[in-house]
């Protein structure tokens, strides 16, 4: 009887290309984020300015079929001249 052994991508391949995706969504603070592969197992790292930032990286991530699990270790630094503050 044969069995059918599960297909596997490389670890370095498929970080790279999730990390490509969220690179080409058009922010250029998404180029900061980087990414890491183990098995099924996606982690996010980086800092970006905003929450919504932050979304757009993980929604890319979780689309990815041989994901089951994303870490995200992404963390929110607000651009402080983005905010207009006035002392």
């Amino acid at each position: 009887m044969l069995k059918l052994q599960e297909a596997t991508l490389p670890h370095d391949f498929l970080s790279r290309r999730i990390e490509n995706s969220i690179h080409q969504i058009g922010y250029p603070q998404l180029k900061k984020v980087r990414c890491e592969s183990n098995g099924s197992t996606l982690t996010l790292k980086g800092e970006l300015n905003s929450y919504y930032q932050m979304q757009l990286a993980l929604k890319i991530a979780v689309k990815e079929p041989w994901i089951e699990r994303v870490d995200n270790h992404i963390r929110i630094v607000p651009d402080c001249q983005d905010l207009n503050l006035v002392y």
